[in-house]
């Protein structure tokens, strides 16, 4: 079994550190004011990660007086109440951090790439708003991409119950570093690359999407005003996704695919999130190529974790072989 990772954990941190020095360094040259009911919201929601995990010591404490019986469920009860403690205290602040990241990264006048995605779609042969009426035309289909984009958020905090139900701190620590790093890149190429989507750069008849929600255009009143430099204020829990290229729904499904390896939950996570990723194009309203981008997005930040992990192992295994030498 892996051990917790002390680099993940300093890569959580950092990209956290990244982010806030990011905001701190842009939010003045914004629109964006940052409302005062933020810190009440992050107050509550850490107090509420500070009472898992002193729960679970309290808990863990009290161990030696449970009947034998008993002793296992109330360990494993603790083990995980400390697990999902310790994963908010650190996914919290970083999603904060992030979120505003990404609203101040659409803060933007610079021109926009749509042009480049549509183009490289067609490179590849294909041509989104057919592709979108034509799924349209099935309301069946429609139905089943729209149940899957939906269904990624809930495999958020399965990902995170499984594990800390298991014990297995190192996981959690994995998946949230992976989060992190792949966040981090997407937000950074979206600063880099900004785009709007293909809902309003190709503006297909509305008829021509009927069967689909409101998600793939929810973003675009929120960025008009960005664009526009006009005062927006941020609300942590009011935030739309802005991201459009790369595909950040495909990073995560791919990601929890990744995380849910050696369970019973790996096949039909697998089998949901590759239709997932498929939705991302009529229902999240991505290019093909934010989706193809997206993939890449989680096969690096993938390799970045498993690099991580290799070095980590090597030094450990290097210590443990002069300490036999020296012994």
């Amino acid at each position: 079994m892996m051990t917790p990772s002390p680099m993940l954990f300093v890569a959580i941190l950092a990209t956290t550190v990244l982010f806030g020095a990011s905001d701190l360094i842009m939010l003045p040259h914004s629109g964006v004011t940052v409302s005062p009911s933020n810190a009440v919201d992050v107050t509550i929601a850490m107090s509420m990660a500070v009472f898992y995990y002193i729960a679970a010591r309290m808990i863990r404490a009290r161990l030696p007086f449970v009947p034998n019986q008993w002793r296992s469920i109330v360990n494993r009860i603790a083990a995980a109440l400390g697990n999902i403690g310790a994963f908010l205290m650190l996914f919290i602040p970083f999603s904060v951090v992030s979120c505003l990241f990404m609203y101040l990264a659409a803060a933007t006048r610079r021109p926009l790439v749509d042009s480049y995605l549509a183009a490289a779609d067609a490179s590849l042969g294909f041509d989104w708003p057919r592709v979108l009426a034509f799924v349209n035309a099935f309301p069946s289909i429609s139905a089943t991409l729209v149940f899957c984009y939906a269904a990624l958020g809930y495999q958020v905090p399965i990902v995170v119950l499984l594990h800390s139900i298991m014990d297995r701190r190192e996981r959690v620590l994995e998946f949230t570093a992976l989060v992190a790093i792949s966040l981090l890149t997407t937000e950074v190429i979206m600063l880099a690359f900004p785009a709007i989507g293909p809902y309003a750069f190709h503006k297909p008849d509305p008829a021509s999407f009927t069967h689909f929600t409101a998600v793939g255009v929810s973003h675009l009143s929120t960025i008009a005003a960005l664009h526009s430099q006009a005062p927006l204020e941020f609300l942590v829990t009011k935030t739309v996704g802005l991201t459009c290229f790369p595909s950040f729904h495909t990073a995560l499904g791919i990601i929890i695919v990744y995380c849910l390896r050696r369970t019973v939950l790996v096949i039909p996570a697998a089998f949901i999130n590759a239709i997932m990723i498929v939705s991302t194009i009529p229902e999240g309203g991505h290019y093909l190529i934010d989706v193809v981008a997206g993939a890449m997005v989680a096969a690096g930040s993938i390799l970045a974790v498993r690099i991580i992990r290799a070095y980590e192992q090597a030094q450990t295994d290097s210590a443990a072989r002069i300490g036999s030498e020296t012994a």
